[in-house]
């Protein structure tokens, strides 16, 4: 796309009142060049930990204080620095429409500060095989109708081949949740795809044996027998990184909500171990960066997993499911801990695999893996029932201690007979650069997202059109765009002379999903101070426009912050006459 940068000097739309009731343009007589790319270096990292502790009689315990808790990375002990006892609030779904006004759009609720209670349930399909979508799909819709309170948000996504979709945003309405679910078709899942094969790769190689074949037909027996293991891993990969990419987009999409999130993961599972990037290496090093990404961005969301085994009761080979035999499998290393260059044989053992993964990710993040069990209404209402009360414990990472990996956590708490649940580990990143094409690519996929992104929060407003914004172009119109951001979503580097670094983009896609019109802007430069501190305390307000033909769209808008890399959009409904 191209690329119009609209520098900080002379012009910089500073919002004294985040929702427009009054603008001013701040004028800043400094030169302003736009800056290099910035580069993430180790900096100082948050731990949140969100922590669910319960009695015998699974009721929350509350007035604990903040020596009752103790927490452990890698088995050293950490001070806790933040500690609060959470009592949630469901947010007020309308008030989110009803806020900014006719004609604004926003990618958060206003005047909303507490901690929320809201719940994500994703419908998985990719990784679900057919014959039980539609069981998981009746049973969800049963606990929406005897069991969704009026005050609990709910969101309704779908995992699909085709990637992430949204069935329906946040709603406390169990009718038009259970109206969307029933739209959502059934497909066959990557597993049936992977398993399809093997069968009569089999059959064929058994009849070249038995018939002491020649030297030529055993050649090409094993060339079949590779190139379906092959195939079989080309299969998992891709949706391996359709799941990743899912956990990703959805965790970027909630992560400004405040508070612990409760996703449930009603799914079949799939191949995966959690803390063993590694384990990506036969599919190629592009995984290992997906993975940390998925990992990272789901711990800064504090979102815990709840998987849900939508098989229900499913039984196994009598081979172990054990964790270390698990990432041989997965690794292809055996015993001397060598690697070896054998493609996964993904039949094996296949069930005890991806419920592995279920109870790994549930364990992870401080959920809970329903597996084994036809009675996924329990499950779906005991997650739901997780985020009402909680403890937020909290502890920053020295400067010096950046190491990338997975880091294992434990919280004990010294109250006799009380259950904890938090969070098993945290993924720390390595210091990347963030260069021009990782910024493209992390803007591609949140304007192609379903869901909303919320890094940066945001609210829109169209202006009203002028002469001056008539499109050059005949037949086309020029919508014009107001985006503001406050103040805590826009960074001021005051250590580099008071910079800023925003991105803002816009698409508009039409009814097949094709691009139909797009614009950017960029603004970038060196505040003087009084205009750093407007934007410190009133944010900032950028235009951006797109020229369009007659028809109706869908506008996505992305603002990133390239000074830290958090991206927030909005998507609305547009139509041109």
């Amino acid at each position: 796309m191209g690329r119009r940068l609209l520098r900080v000097s002379p012009f910089v739309l500073i919002c004294c009142s985040f929702l427009f009731h009054s603008q001013v343009w701040a004028q800043d007589a400094g030169k302003s060049a736009v800056p290099a790319v910035a580069k993430f270096t180790s900096r100082t990292q948050l731990v949140m930990i969100p922590v669910v502790v319960t009695g015998k009689n699974g009721a929350h315990i509350g007035g604990l204080t903040r020596d009752a808790f103790r927490i452990e990375e890698r088995g050293k002990v950490r001070e806790a620095s933040i500690f609060e006892e959470v009592n949630s609030v469901a947010p007020d779904v309308k008030a989110r429409a009803a806020a900014p006004g006719e004609g604004q759009h926003s990618n958060f609720n206003f005047g909303d500060t507490g901690n929320w209670r809201v719940t994500v349930v994703v419908m998985d399909m990719l990784n679900t095989p057919f014959l039980n979508q539609e069981e998981a799909k009746r049973k969800l819709m049963q606990y929406l109708e005897k069991n969704l309170r009026r005050e609990e948000p709910t969101a309704l996504l779908g995992l699909k081949r085709s990637g992430l979709q949204q069935l329906y945003p946040f709603t406390s309405d169990a009718g038009v949740l259970i109206a969307a679910l029933k739209k959502l078709q059934g497909e066959t899942s990557s597993v049936e795809m992977i398993d399809a094969s093997p069968e009569l790769t089999g059959d064929m190689t058994d009849s070249l044996d038995n018939n002491s074949v020649s030297q030529s037909a055993a050649m090409l027996s094993q060339f079949m027998q590779d190139s379906e293991t092959s195939q079989q891993a080309y299969e998992q990969r891709n949706a391996t990184r359709t799941t990743l990419e899912a956990l990703t987009q959805i965790a970027h999409a909630y992560e400004a909500i405040p508070g612990r999130k409760t996703l449930i993961w009603a799914s079949g599972g799939f191949p995966f171990m959690i803390d063993d990037p590694q384990s990506f290496a036969h599919m190629g090093l592009d995984m290992v960066a997906q993975y940390e990404e998925t990992w990272r961005a789901l711990s800064a969301a504090g979102i815990a997993v709840y998987t849900l085994d939508v098989r229900g009761l499913v039984g196994f080979s009598g081979i172990t499911a054990g964790l270390d035999s698990s990432r041989r499998r997965m690794t292809g290393k055996g015993s001397s801990g060598m690697t070896t260059n054998t493609a996964p044989h993904l039949a094996y053992d296949k069930d005890a695999q991806q419920q592995q993964t279920l109870r790994t990710f549930a364990e992870a993040t401080g959920g809970i893996a329903c597996v084994n069990t036809n009675d996924q209404e329990r499950c779906f209402a005991h997650a739901v029932d997780d985020s009402r009360s909680y403890y937020m414990l909290g502890y920053y990472l020295r400067s010096d201690d950046q190491q990338p990996g997975w880091r294992k956590l434990k919280v004990k708490v010294d109250v006799e007979g009380a259950h904890v649940r938090a969070r098993e580990g945290f993924y720390v990143g390595a210091a990347k650069e963030d260069t021009p094409q990782t910024m493209r690519q992390q803007m591609s996929v949140a304007l192609r997202s379903p869901v909303e992104f919320t890094g940066i929060r945001m609210n829109v407003r169209e202006i009203a059109p002028g002469k001056e914004r008539q499109a050059a172009e005949a037949g086309k119109t020029r919508r014009q765009f107001a985006v503001g951001m406050p103040a805590k979503s826009v960074t001021v580097d005051v250590q580099n002379g008071n910079q800023v670094d925003m991105t803002i983009v816009a698409i508009a896609f039409d009814s097949k999903g094709k691009n139909a019109g797009q614009g950017e802007n960029h603004v970038a430069g060196k505040l003087k101070s009084e205009t750093a501190e407007k934007v410190k305390r009133g944010g900032m307000g950028v235009e951006v426009g797109v020229e369009l033909a007659p028809g109706k769209y869908d506008m996505h808008i992305a603002a990133r912050d390239n000074l830290n890399g958090e991206v927030g959009t909005v998507v609305f409904p547009v139509e041109v006459k």
